[in-house]
């Protein structure tokens, strides 16, 4: 383990976070609708990130003209940014495998916010997540000779998407097509560790989705019929697995 490596990666969350904090807020709307564009108390206007250096919204998760709260509350997407990121550097290897991982916690991580928020994942995060994902484990795999795995990660990831596909058609209640999309790209990350990691990366998702489903029945906040945002309990599940088993 490279402990100057895990603090450069923590350290790194904390920016990366901060920036990644925009993107919820502009990306977290209904579906169909235009990405927000300004405070929705005062309307001071959200720039599309890369627009300039500094993010629209700070670590306070409040307009920095109007001070409504906008967005998850304070460090809420900073410091979860930075510990999965140092995490990943503590246990995962070589470079390019640690590169895709940190990739995909990069995209997943305000895709967890814009669901849990909104119910929805969009597409200008979920493709670009499988994309890199996929893309740097190629170059892994090209480095290392590693081509058993990548072959093992593409069919995982293909395969656990068209999963998620059929049970979206079979039941839109449980999950949608956004989480298939979303399982093409932890499910290639994950099929490159080994089919055991796949599964129990996949099966810990929906462990993790029945206990918050039972945990609201319990407390009498949900129904049966009620549907719960799956995509954060299906990225917990998969860095979980990911981390629990290390490359």
């Amino acid at each position: 383990m490279s402990w100057p490596l895990v603090a450069a990666l923590a350290v790194a969350g904390l920016p990366i976070g901060w920036c990644l904090r925009t993107v919820v807020v502009r990306l977290a709307v209904p579906a169909g609708e235009p990405a927000r564009a300004g405070c929705p108390a005062c309307g001071h206007g959200i720039p599309a990130p890369g627009r300039r250096l500094r993010p629209a919204v700070g670590p306070s998760g409040r307009c920095p003209v109007c001070r409504a709260r906008v967005g998850p509350p304070p460090l809420a997407v900073e410091v979860p940014t930075a510990v999965l990121l140092g995490l990943l550097g503590a246990r995962i290897h070589p470079g390019l495998v640690l590169a895709a991982a940190c990739w995909l916690a990069v995209a997943t991580v305000p895709l967890a916010w814009i669901d849990a928020a909104v119910q929805r994942l969009p597409d200008v995060l979920t493709v670009p997540a499988y994309a890199g994902t996929a893309g740097l484990l190629l170059l892994a795999a090209a480095a290392g000779g590693h081509w058993h795995s990548m072959i093992r990660a593409a069919v995982g990831g293909l395969a656990l998407a068209v999963a998620y596909a059929a049970l979206a058609v079979v039941s839109r209640s449980a999950v949608g097509l956004g989480d298939a999309k979303l399982a093409a790209g932890l499910g290639t990350m994950l099929a490159w560790a080994g089919w055991p990691v796949l599964v129990a990366g996949t099966f810990t998702g929906f462990l993790l989705a029945a206990g918050y489903g039972l945990g609201l029945l319990l407390l009498r906040r949900g129904s049966w019929r009620r549907r719960i945002p799956f995509g954060p309990f299906m990225i917990a599940g998969a860095f979980l697995a990911l981390l629990a088993a290390s490359l």
